[in-house]
């Protein structure tokens, strides 16, 4: 009986508890914790963070992973179209040069409906194989949504194998910029709602306005400091276009007063979105509301993508995220480790309650772009406790 009995106990230590086992699925791999001798216990297959905490995701975060944007592009135009499932590809796909963050954020209106063309970046202007092989698994079949394109490219890209692209370029990336804002009127047979400036030389304020375009479809055109471009003052200045309403993003250190002046001689309707930095910045586009332009998240259950303000490539290779699913703003971060105050204040601003069932409470839902050397586990950690659903008397701090 006594060896039944430790035979018994065996099995079900074996079979339950995994003792015995080389790791999960026989794998080879053990999950231990390791004392560091100067920090927290950290567990092998997730971050040196917090014992156990995983770095893909968290009850309110959920991490993109890598270094590299083209990848990135790929991770995320798989997560807003599955393409196994019921899911539906989209009809067609842009591909914008990878090391031109201009060429990025102007493509980023043709991911938004109806086109709905989301975006793969391209290195040196050549698809990655990891962007080869996510074309081919999305497989675009064109629509008439999309004039029956199956793949758009944005910016100098090679041709792709396979495709016959629509291809738009410009002169400068202030050319473009117009060449992809007529394209899309000429695809949807509508002028834009609104029209966005940024400035061509600062991407951290510029990012911001991809992820809006994509979200909305209004179109983005550029402006240096203190003068604006012919082609963006001729593109204003049409019959059909002067009353269509502008909104620069950014402080008067990228689009000066001197610029602003010249927009308004072209456009009847010109309104600057405040911030003084690019993080500060990103937040108050968030929160702006003008009419029917701006994000107007002022109150739970939102998303957001928050990235790095120096990795511009990669805030441009998450917006496909913004035209579906929870609709994320973009957020930036200035540190690998903190959370910048004005993000955390704005999070702990708009924190979900409940009053007493939290299962019909609203939800806000984040997305950490980048790998953990761009926003490391402690910063995803303090991330998710901001976007944590709360009792309503803990909020007020009863």
């Amino acid at each position: 009986m006594l060896m039944l009995a430790l035979i018994l106990a065996a099995f079900v230590a074996y079979f339950f508890f995994d003792v015995g086992r080389e790791g999960p699925g026989g794998s080879g791999t053990t999950i231990t914790s390791t004392d560091t001798g100067d920090g927290p216990d950290v567990v092998v297959g997730h971050s040196n963070g917090a014992l156990g905490f995983p770095a893909a995701a968290t009850r309110n975060t959920t991490r993109i992973n890598g270094s590299d944007p083209a990848d990135i592009s790929v991770a995320a135009t798989l997560a807003a179209y599955p393409t196994s499932g019921p899911g539906s590809p989209p009809a067609a796909v842009t591909v914008a040069n990878g090391d031109q963050w201009q060429a990025g954020v102007v493509a980023a209106s043709l991911s938004a409906a109806p086109i709905n063309a989301p975006i793969l970046l391209a290195p040196d202007g050549r698809l990655s194989t990891s962007g080869e092989n996510a074309l081919a698994q999305l497989d675009p079949l064109g629509s008439p949504d999309t004039e029956e394109n199956k793949v758009f490219t944005v910016g100098q890209v090679t041709p792709i194998d396979g495709f016959d692209a629509k291809r738009v370029t410009g002169s400068d990336f202030a050319d473009l910029a117009v060449n992809v804002a007529d394209l899309r009127t000429e695809i949807t047979g509508e002028e834009p709602a609104h029209i966005v400036v940024v400035s061509m030389d600062e991407p951290a304020y510029a990012v911001p306005a991809a992820t809006w375009s994509a979200r909305s479809g209004d179109v983005v055109l550029y402006t240096k400091k203190d003068t604006v471009p012919k082609s963006t003052i001729d593109y204003l200045s049409e019959k059909d276009h002067k009353d269509i309403p502008v909104f620069v993003l950014g402080p008067a250190d990228a689009v000066s007063a001197d610029a602003l002046k010249d927009l308004s001689k072209a456009s009847s309707s010109v309104e600057r979105v405040p911030g003084d930095d690019p993080v500060t910045a990103a937040v108050e586009l968030a929160r702006f509301s003008s009419g029917t332009f701006g994000w107007n998240l002022n109150d739970p259950g939102h998303g957001f993508t928050i990235v790095r303000d120096d990795e511009p490539l990669a805030a441009i290779a998450s917006t496909s995220l913004s035209t579906g699913g929870t609709w994320p703003a973009l957020l930036l971060t200035d540190d690998s480790d903190k959370v910048p105050d004005v993000v955390n204040d704005y999070l702990l601003d708009i924190k979900p309650g409940y009053d007493t069932d939290p299962t019909r409470a609203l939800y806000n839902r984040i997305w950490i772009i980048g790998d953990e050397d761009a926003i490391d586990v402690n910063q995803q950690a303090r991330i998710d406790d901001a976007a944590e659903l709360t009792s309503i008397d803990t909020l007020e701090g009863g």
